[in-house]
């Protein structure tokens, strides 16, 4: 039977919906309610989730999802794939044996689970529900929001007034837009009958305010008063109060009378201040995110991040089309962090790429006012330029407020509530200071960090760089600045002190955030109007800081400036003097390499040193001094240091200080190991490992002394035979380093122990992924030969995997790089793996050239750990041709292992004369002590090999 429809009737147009679980998704208006309830979502998710749920059971592509949910537009795939676990995780998939959404490798994506679709058509003599609503359409996308969408969305369903509140320039209009667009879309009774803009930028008399909202309402405005503390025409509507911060008093009385007149009214605020009203929420909404730090120069993948996508795309609406260069891309990272993420200010930025082209606006950015005018015609005069933004919310400050402002304008960088205090407090006490602090952070005109133990504030670029303008028209520059630069001495001492006994990882959250104003107070400090003997206490005392940080080249650019400007000025103290000169020496080693510009220097700090008699300076010039000399490849002549150092250390004042003997133990140890002592290496090594790992001030280079000393004692056990212990010691020490979150601790571990202990144990899966480490660290820090001994172990990984021809590309590539580093260290060791790839490449000559080379360099320096190895490897190559030859250096090998007890080698060299002369007694004798040597390792391949050629002899 066919229902007939009456002439006064009205069909409602169809409701089409997906069931699936506990969840109900409206086709038609894209939401999705979860029994009954509506679950806020960012609008990409939702568009994923009705593209996934109308092709139920089909697999979709990545790109047809990026078309579905960002249509029109380029994105990064890293986008699809935050989507989709942000959806994941809304839908619960996974839990309580629940599947929703299946990833199809290299294919795209399906929804798995059963799903029932439903089309409702409703019989009603009424007229269909009508939203009232005067938003504007939104002619651009809006672009990285989505997170702050949902959750303005999500507060907005659980509480009947929001606040969305920051700085100037941060869209928050934008975003309360395009939350209020998303709730026109909701059905039932869910939805609201009105989403209503109010708008009161240009409302600066608060006597107007009220006649503004009744006039947006639809209220009749006559001659008596308007009444808002009555029902209102939009009783459950939802009124967006936008930019209330002139007239955030009377908005507050009056949001208060109308919610309490409409009990189903919801008010939705934008404010760059709280208006501290009964029932407020407040939504504070940050810049767009920008790339980390490690994302630097890392191409395409920086346009995952909203506030390089906006840059770039207004940058191609300025130039008609721009596709940006990995190199333009780094440089726009670096735009958008100075801009802190600010969307208007990166559209103002990008506006201004047609004058000066990318580099060019970067290198422009200190005059960011006068560079970044250009706004559109359109929007309001207090948003079309940085200028007008800032000024406006100055021009609303107190007095007080203001002076404040620019005083701490200061801060390059973090700072605390002491800090502000003691550095801004001048004339007037300092709760006063902290009150004017506490109502700048509510103005959103400085940025509060409450997520450490102690709060943490600073201003925002375009904000500090304004203030800092009224300071300086105001003369008040430079007595800021010297106030500043003492309270960073004091800081920066403190932290040189707290090192030798904080943990690590507290000391780094405490003051690694300094960094800009350490920076900012030298520069002062060193300046046309600054003290050089501040800056030069500062220097000193943020070494370890720099160092800490690994921020070498860095350290040693202050470090050369101090020096200059104390020679223009008073003589400093000793101690104050070879502190700056070990500091650089050390600095210099670990960045042009050690050789004579960093010999200098330390030189001249033992010569002072020495004149005082002090003990202290004389062990820390000596620590510096064995440094540069075992980094030059003269081993017996840092051993001889090392000894000095001991000796120096037993007749300290009040006896010996067990940190010192630590030290000098560990100095010791290694200049052994490397000398090819490995007995007397290893008694040095597990006696400073026994001593405890704590910092000592005498290290400037600062890294985890225990783990630095482990790393070696590892290596040490390998040659010893001890490889099993080596292997378990070298893992541990790589989990070790990682944990300490130090990037000099960490690739010290994996160059001096991670990686040659699992070439020479066969190890190739931990040492793929030790490499994957090193070159992480490598680069992010350029610093020292690390990128060079990366490119060589990648060439030794090829070698154990047998692609000799890859090996020998990466060894030759690493070997090179490593003699421009002008660091010897490891590089015989690397000659000798490049010789082993030649070979294999039947490059016989070449392959000898090499060997010899490493053998040469090894008798001259006495580097005698790799010598019998290094003898092996030379008559593996020679032997084809000259046996006789070959052998001679197998037997010079085996008596120099057997008299050193490098019993790792010895049984290498004793295999391998076997197998050459198989018939030979002596040789086959030297192989079974060899083995019998062998406590462990019995699963390695050296030992596995020896057997084999033990059993073959029968």
């Amino acid at each position: 039977m066919v229902e007939q429809t009456s002439p006064g009737s009205f069909m409602k147009p169809a409701s089409r919906a997906a069931l699936f679980g506990p969840f109900r998704l409206s086709l038609t208006s894209k939401q999705l309610l979860k029994d009954g309830v509506v679950v806020p979502m960012g609008g990409r998710a939702l568009e994923l989730l009705v593209a996934l749920v109308e092709k139920a059971g089909e697999v979709l592509s990545k790109q047809e999802l990026l078309a579905s949910a960002w249509p029109d537009l380029f994105v990064e795939e890293a986008n699809l794939r935050v989507q989709m676990t942000a959806l994941r995780r809304v839908l619960g998939d996974g839990q309580d044996g629940r599947h929703y959404i299946a990833n199809i490798a290299r294919r795209g994506y399906s929804f798995v689970a059963d799903v029932t679709f439903t089309d409702v058509a409703e019989r009603d003599a009424a007229a269909p529900r009508v939203v009232r609503q005067n938003l504007p359409l939104n002619l651009t996308p809006v672009l990285g929001r989505d997170a702050a969408v949902a959750a303005i969305r999500h507060q907005l369903a659980r509480h009947r007034f929001v606040s969305v509140v920051g700085p100037g320039g941060v869209g928050k209009t934008t975003v309360a837009l395009d939350a209020a667009r998303a709730l026109l879309g909701q059905e039932g009774a869910t939805g609201p009958d009105a989403v209503i803009l109010v708008e009161l930028a240009p409302i600066s008399d608060p006597a107007l305010v009220e006649n503004t909202i009744a006039s947006a309402i639809g209220m009749t405005l006559g001659a008596g008063p308007i009444q808002l503390a009555e029902q209102l025409p939009v009783e459950r509507g939802v009124l967006i109060l936008d930019n209330c911060e002139q007239v955030v008093g009377t908005v507050a009385d009056l949001a208060e009378k109308m919610l309490n007149a409409n009990p189903e009214l919801r008010l939705l605020v934008t404010s760059r201040e709280p208006l501290r009203a009964k029932g407020e929420h407040v939504f504070r909404l940050p810049g767009l995110e920008v790339p980390p730090r490690e994302v630097d120069g890392a191409g395409t993948e920086a346009l995952a991040f909203p506030a390089v996508r906006l840059f770039v795309q207004r940058t191609a609406a300025t130039l008609g089309n721009y596709e940006p260069t990995p190199e333009d891309l780094a440089v726009i990272i670096g735009i958008c962090r100075r801009l802190d993420g600010l969307p208007l200010a990166i559209e103002l930025a990008a506006g201004r790429v047609d004058a000066f082209g990318i580099k060019g606006l970067a290198q422009r950015l200190d005059d960011l006012f006068r560079l970044l005018v250009a706004g559109r015609r359109t929007a309001l005069p207090r948003h079309q330029t940085l200028l007008a933004t800032l000024s406006w919310s100055y021009d609303h400050l107190e007095p007080g407020e203001r002076t404040t402002l620019c005083r701490l304008a200061i801060f390059a960088g973090h700072f605390s509530l002491d800090a502000a205090s003691k550095v801004a407090a001048i004339e007037e006490p300092s709760w006063e200071i902290i009150e004017n602090l506490t109502s700048l952070v509510s103005k959103s005109l400085v940025a509060a960090d409450f997520s450490q133990a102690v709060p943490r504030y600073r201003l925002l670029e375009i904000t500090r760089a304004y203030a800092l303008e009224k300071l300086w028209q105001c003369g008040g520059f430079d007595r800021l600045s010297r106030r500043h630069a003492l309270y960073m001495k004091e800081l920066v001492t403190a932290a040189e002190q707290e090192w030798p006994r904080a943990r690590p990882a507290e000391w780094l959250t405490t003051y690694a955030g300094q960094l800009e104003n350490v920076r900012a107070a030298l520069d002062w400090s060193f300046g046309p109007k600054g003290d050089h003997e501040i800056g030069a206490a500062i220097t000193i005392s943020s070494a370890v800081l720099w160092f800490q940080l690994s921020l070498v080249n860095e350290c040693r650019a202050h470090f050369e400036r101090a020096l200059i400007g104390l020679r223009e000025g008073p003589s400093l103290d000793a101690a104050r003097e070879i502190s700056l000169l070990t500091g650089l020496g050390t600095a210099l080693i670990y960045t042009i390499g050690p050789g004579p510009e960093a010999e200098e220097p330390l030189q001249a700090a033992c010569r002072i040193a020495r004149k005082t008699g002090s003990v202290e300076l004389q062990l820390r010039t000596g620590w510096a001094l064995w440094l540069v000399e075992f980094c030059s490849g003269r081993y017996d002549v840092s051993l001889d240091i090392a000894r000095d150092f001991a000796a120096l250390a037993h007749t300290a004042g009040d006896g010996p200080r067990a940190p010192d003997l630590v030290i000098a133990n560990r100095l010791a140890g290694i200049s052994l190991l490397f000398l090819g002592r490995a007995e007397e290496a290893r008694t040095a090594l597990e006696a400073a490992i026994e001593g405890g790992g704590a910092a000592n001030v005498i290290v400037r280079m600062q890294y985890d002394q225990q783990l630095n000393g482990r790393a070696f004692h590892s290596a040490n056990l390998y040659l010893l035979g001890l490889q099993d212990r080596a292997s378990a010691l070298a893992t541990r020490n790589v989990v070790d380093a990682r944990a300490h979150g130090h990037a000099t601790t960490l690739a010290l571990n994996l160059v001096d122990s991670g990686c040659p202990v699992a070439f020479y144990c066969g190890e190739t899966d931990a040492l793929a992924e030790r490499l994957e480490l090193l070159a992480d660290v490598s680069g992010r820090h350029s610093f020292g030969p690390w990128r060079a001994w990366s490119r060589c172990y990648h060439g030794s990984l090829h070698l154990l995997r047998g692609n000799v021809s890859q090996a020998a590309e990466d060894l030759a590539a690493g070997v090179e790089a490593l003699d421009r580093t002008r660091w010897p260290i490891r590089r015989a060791m690397f000659l000798s793996h490049y010789a082993q790839a030649l070979g294999g490449l039947g490059l016989g000559r070449e392959a000898l050239a090499s060997v010899d080379g490493a053998i040469a360099f090894c008798r001259a320096s006495g580097e005698g750990w790799i010598l019998p190895e290094l003898l092996r490897i030379r008559a593996d190559i020679v032997g084809p041709e000259r046996p006789e030859e070959a052998m001679d250096g197998l037997n010079e090998a085996w008596h120099l292992a057997q008299r050193t007890g490098l019993r790792s080698w010895a049984l290498r060299i004793a295999t391998t004369a076997v197998r050459r002369q198989p018939q030979a007694h002596r040789f086959g004798t030297r192989l079974g002590e060899a083995v019998a040597a062998f406590e462990e390792g019995h699963a390695k391949p050296d030992y596995r090999a020896a057997w084999q050629v033990l059993e073959r002899l029968g």
